[in-house]
């Protein structure tokens, strides 16, 4: 039987792409082998914000992150699937032990017959707390069984999973999830050089303003993230556009390279509202900075 493995970090928040506000991180990574947020390393996943690694099997191939995922890689090759996703994050209100309840909620929209085989509480390596959840369901006629690992960091609800349709996860698997590791010193605003700062001020203004025409202006041509291009980016905008009334970028690290530069952080959307940046580099094309991707082109 062909076997579906999903490790995901989910933040139950709304689905949003860019970022907000930040001094300058000055660091010369080009030449340095240490996994960074802007820098794929086999095996090592790196969150920009909240900075957080997990790691996962290096053999594994990165993936186009589909719905709100902002990263996936799989087993390479023909055969039973096993694949690692991240899922957007942001601030969320809910408590630790309702998180069952969201898992359920979610597998009820896309399965029949979903079962909570087991909800408990955790606790990662460094003793923060944690909840696990295991559920089976029924997906395509096809029993499919999720083990959910989730988090908080102050206000943001951070959760990883992972998914099989052979059977419940074992031990080995779930190490995965709780290899998380979080860096919170890297997750203070910094400063940006003034004109990186306009780039950031006129997305905010043209979201605001509801005008998708402007917004996509502001991102290159050659614009590529993890297989996304331009165009599906524009389709995403249409959708969510309508839904943003106040808007902030911060960013939370910064590394300039010539005439690109690289930045993490988080979109402030008011009420408390944060999600994180996803287009982690900006390129100078006729003087002026645009949104540029990660530049990875993901198989589908």
């Amino acid at each position: 039987m062909k076997k579906l493995i999903v490790l995901s970090v989910i933040m139950a928040v709304t689905l949003l792409t860019w970022g907000s506000v930040a001094p300058a991180h000055a660091q010369d990574s080009a030449k340095d082998d240490k996994p960074t947020f802007y820098r794929l390393t086999p095996g090592v996943y790196v969150n920009g914000w909240p900075r957080c690694t997990v790691r996962y099997p290096k053999e594994w191939v990165e993936r186009f992150p589909e719905a709100n995922l902002v990263f996936r890689v799989s087993a390479p090759g023909p055969g039973p699937l096993r694949s690692f996703a991240v899922a957007d994050s942001g601030s969320s209100p809910l408590p630790l032990d309702r998180w069952a309840d969201w898992v359920v909620a979610m597998f009820r929209r896309l399965a029949t017959d979903v079962t909570v085989l087991s909800d408990k509480p955790s606790r990662l390596h460094d003793g923060t707390p944690a909840q696990e959840v295991e559920i089976r369901a029924v997906v395509n006629g096809a029993p499919l069984y999720n083990t959910s690992l989730a988090t908080k960091k102050g206000d943001l609800l951070i959760t990883m999973a992972i998914e099989s349709t052979e059977g419940r996860i074992g031990e080995d698997l779930k190490a995965i999830l709780y290899s998380i590791e979080f860096e919170p010193d890297k997750d203070k605003p910094v400063k940006v050089p003034p004109d990186a700062q306009e780039l950031l001020d006129r997305h905010c203004s043209a979201s605001v303003a509801h005008d998708v025409a402007k917004v996509m202006s502001h991102y290159s041509d050659g614009f590529l993230n993890s297989g996304m291009r331009k165009g599906e980016v524009e389709r995403f905008h249409r959708q969510i556009i309508g839904f943003i009334t106040s808007c902030e970028i911060v960013i939370t690290d910064f590394v300039p390279a010539a005439d690109r530069a690289y930045l993490a952080g988080f979109v402030s959307l008011g009420s408390g509202r944060r999600v994180m940046l996803r287009e982690i580099s900006i390129i100078k094309e006729n003087g002026e900075w645009k949104w540029y991707g990660n530049q990875r082109d993901s198989a589908r």
